[in-house]
């Protein structure tokens, strides 16, 4: 399982942004003490919801989950920092 570190913005960002190519498992895990929000699209545009509508990760925990092919996750947190295995 390849890991990426993630140092997140406040705002949805490309630079923090996963695109499963075929049905990927993954496992995003929040590395620090601040709140990770997550959410997931279908295409390149930013979330249509604000960051405090996403889902949030609290600190030091992992949430493992399985995206279809084309989806995108986006993950956003102010000072946050979070990795994702896949």
């Amino acid at each position: 399982m390849a890991t990426t570190a993630y140092t997140l913005l406040d705002t949805w960002d490309a630079v923090n942004r996963y695109t499963a190519a075929g049905e990927t498992d993954v496992i995003l895990s929040n590395t620090g003490g601040r709140v990770v929000t997550w959410t997931l699209t279908t295409n390149n545009l930013k979330p249509a919801v604000a960051i405090s509508q996403g889902h949030p990760l609290l600190p030091y925990l992992s949430q493992a989950m399985k995206l279809k092919d084309g989806e995108r996750l986006w993950m956003a947190g102010a000072g946050a920092t979070a990795s994702l295995g896949v």
